[in-house]
């Protein structure tokens, strides 16, 4: 009788010290994932093709043109992240590129050069960003894509990487020389790449809404890549939402756009259809996200 007392008190213990390993291991695995946080670093490239009339510019001149375009459309940025919260924005380069007419396009054409705050818990989010000398503040909430997940993976770095898409529609503006400029919806698809190996809902510019940091991402334009992620997970990274611009909603941001390039258009006509490079041609001007 003594023996089973003891065979079942040695039971009894081994079932506690085999819990409590596994709450041990647990620990650290729940700690990770309330402080969790990092930096990646992205890198952005946008397809761009400029048409023009061969007969009143040089093709040397058309493949330069485009050449210092796509230059204007490769950049850096840094994502700061946390369970909560993301900052991302563009990496100022040592070198300033070309300036003018070349870098609004770039912007217009490539989107982003601000800074883009998310909040995930609180569904917000914050865009910095310069337009034509002024500084603006758009606030806007979180949109959830409809995301599709896939079974498809890739390796990014050591990170293994599973694919999901989505469609958007947009606006977008159409400048031409030619004909009426319009306004019109264009509906994009979206793919992009997550690692559940950092399981944060976070991702570049204004992409989120994945059980993983979203590593690339690619519209019909331009494309996003990580090349570097540096984790800590020892303490939570502090963000700081932008403040400085003017404060306005999304909408009435579009509305600014769409006045601004208006007056662009009239301007031009006012110059007459046959000047200017190339004399002939359209340009698509995206102005919502």
């Amino acid at each position: 009788m003594e023996k089973e007392s003891i065979f079942a008190v040695h039971l009894i213990y081994n079932k506690i010290m085999k819990k409590s390993l596994f709450l041990f291991l647990l620990a650290p695995i729940c700690m990770l994932a309330q402080q969790f946080s990092g930096v990646a670093t992205y890198q952005s490239s946008t397809k761009f093709d400029l048409k023009m009339d061969t007969t009143k510019v040089p093709p040397d001149r058309i493949k330069m043109i485009n050449e210092m375009m796509r230059k204007e459309l490769f950049k850096e940025y840094t994502l700061k992240f946390n369970k909560q919260e993301s900052i991302f924005e563009e990496v100022e380069a040592l070198e300033e590129n070309s300036s003018g007419r070349m870098g609004m396009m770039a912007m217009m054409l490539g989107g982003g050069g601000g800074i883009v705050y998310k909040n995930v818990q609180e569904k917000s989010q914050l865009e910095q960003t310069e337009f034509f000398g002024k500084m603006f503040l758009i606030t806007d909430s979180l949109k959830l894509e409809n995301w599709k997940l896939g079974k498809e993976n890739k390796q990014i770095g050591s990170y293994t990487c599973y694919k999901a898409t989505t469609t958007r529609t947009i606006l977008s503006r159409k400048l031409s020389r030619e004909e009426e400029n319009s306004v019109d919806t264009t509906e994009i698809e979206i793919t992009a790449w997550y690692t559940p190996q950092i399981p944060l809902s976070q991702g570049p510019d204004i992409y989120w809404g994945l059980p993983g940091l979203i590593l690339e991402v690619s519209t019909d334009k331009t494309t996003f890549l990580c090349t570097k992620i540096e984790l800590n997970m020892k303490e939570n990274l502090e963000i700081k939402a932008p403040k400085n611009g003017d404060k306005v909603t999304r909408d009435e941001y579009n509305e600014i756009m769409e006045a601004k390039l208006k007056e662009m258009e009239q301007m031009g006509r006012g110059q007459g259809k046959g000047r200017g490079p190339g004399g002939r041609g359209s340009m698509e001007i995206r102005i919502s996200r």
